[in-house]
């Protein structure tokens, strides 16, 4: 049964890559998780039992990819219906004529997010240089220094994944408004990419900031396809690729994967002091056991065992949690897991254990309500996104960016089950902007006066349009 719920959840993946390329684009952040922690789980049930260093125990075999998979469906699902052909369609057609591209005197809305950005990359680089330690060559673990780290790495710590599809954002709004991509972000992206290798990221903040610089692609897709009658990849590919782009798609994978591959083995062989089988035996494990060990504990307790109590769940996630104003889905997972006192000391130590959903769905609303509730988050999570990318569409960019604002949250909630977000009044300001901007900004545009203007002004002479 896990066999084929897993393979099944696989290829519905790999279809809507090759035949429903948008919903493909817009969730590649979240499809990549799914794919990862299935392969994860499919581990744990077919090879267990696995011992695991982080519960201390020994874990599998089971029939957790059956149920993870039927709540990666049920997410999915929703987005088949709201990204129907039908509708992408009408919003292709809605898309704004494309015009000749900027006059050299004129300063565009893409031009004040490079040189803005250019200048914070300059002044993160040199903070870090001023600092004297740099992670990847002082042999520190990453959280180590983000302790002691100056305001601008942790800016780009809590907020460079909208910075990134900000970045995204404008990648293809000169597409979609100019027929060309604008390269200049693109060259961005790398540079903070390699800003994080230096500061000792492994894996989640290349695969995140790339993630999230792809989703406004998606738009490009949308309206690439109008009038072809079909959405998907072979089709499209000879409207939206060109010989620079995969040049530079390839570039950044083959960058991406290089500097991932390195910082892996750097931290498990000189950070962390593994050596030959044990590195080995280690990468395994990251890969293959954690992503998914705490949720295969929950589903055993929860929905083969029956032992759950939503009243505590309820208690510990927003009202009493081990450390508030964090994620508390972990927190709540690793103390019914490996109890008392190691879950407070990881905690407070800043350490917590990955995975969280779609488990906390079914420790808070029992195994059959838990169901309809993941059915639930998948259509808010489609409509949001559908509003994301038609904003981008239409060109109203402020939009765009509080839905993404918005999303971010629920994005939380998939990769680590995080419900605690629903509670705080930010996220609640966060929704009310968002609804102004929906009224405000499409008011603004029907009278011809843009919140988000592409031309923001005629630069003077010296102030040119630059090309990287």
């Amino acid at each position: 049964m896990s066999l084929l719920a897993g393979v099944s959840l696989l290829l519905l993946i790999v279809w809507l890559g090759l035949f429903r390329s948008t919903i493909f684009v817009c969730l590649a952040f979240l499809l990549f998780t799914f794919a990862w922690r299935t392969v994860s789980s499919l581990y744990i049930d077919l090879v267990g039992p696995v011992f695991s260093s982080q519960l201390q125990m020994f874990i599998g075999p089971g029939v957790m990819t059956a149920f993870q998979s039927i709540a990666y469906f049920l997410t999915l699902l929703p987005f088949l219906w709201v990204f129907n052909s039908r509708a992408l369609d009408e919003w292709a057609r809605a898309a704004p004529t494309p015009g000749p591209p900027a006059p050299q005197s004129q300063l565009t809305l893409s031009d004040v997010t490079f040189y803005a950005s250019v200048l914070f990359l300059i002044l993160l680089f040199g903070a870090l240089i001023q600092g004297g330690v740099i992670p990847l060559f002082a042999k520190i673990e990453r959280w180590t220094f983000n302790e002691q780290a100056n305001f601008l790495h942790r800016l780009v710590v809590e907020r460079g994944d909208m910075l990134c599809f900000w970045w995204g954002t404008m990648f293809v709004a000169e597409r979609l408004r100019r027929q060309r991509y604008d390269y200049r972000f693109v060259g961005l992206l790398a540079v903070l990419t390699f800003y994080m290798f230096l500061v000792g990221g492994r894996f989640s903040p290349f695969y995140r900031f790339c993630a999230f610089f792809v989703i406004p692609f998606s738009a490009v897709l949308i309206v690439q396809a109008r009038d072809l009658g079909s959405a998907s990849l072979f089709s499209l590919l000879p409207r939206i690729a060109d010989r620079r782009i995969l040049l530079a798609g390839a570039g950044v994978i083959a960058l991406t994967t290089a500097m991932i591959a390195f910082a892996l083995y750097w931290n498990l062989t000189r950070v962390r002091g593994f050596e030959g089988q044990a590195a080995l035996d280690a990468f395994v494990e990251r890969v293959l056991v954690q992503p998914s060990e705490i949720g295969w504990a929950s589903y055993q307790r929860v929905l083969v065992n029956g032992d759950w109590d939503a009243r505590h769940v309820f208690d510990f996630l927003f009202d009493r949690p081990i450390v508030a104003g964090r994620n508390t889905t972990p927190q709540l997972l690793m103390s019914e897991t490996i109890g008392e006192p190691r879950t407070t000391e990881h905690i407070t130590g800043g350490f917590q254990f990955a995975g969280g959903f779609p488990e906390i769905f079914f420790e808070l609303f029992g195994p059959n309500f838990g169901w309809i509730f993941l059915l639930g988050a998948g259509w808010l999570t489609a409509l949001l996104s559908a509003v994301m990318i038609r904003s981008i569409i239409a060109e109203r960019y402020l939009t765009a960016a509080l839905s993404f604002y918005v999303l971010y949250g629920i994005y939380v909630m998939y990769i680590g089950g995080m419900l605690n977000f629903v509670a705080t009044p930010t996220y609640w300001v966060k929704i009310a902007a968002l609804f102004a901007a929906i009224m405000m900004e499409e008011r603004a545009q029907a009278l011809g006066r843009p919140i988000l203007p592409w031309v923001v002004a005629d630069s003077p002479r010296w102030f040119r349009r630059s090309a990287v």
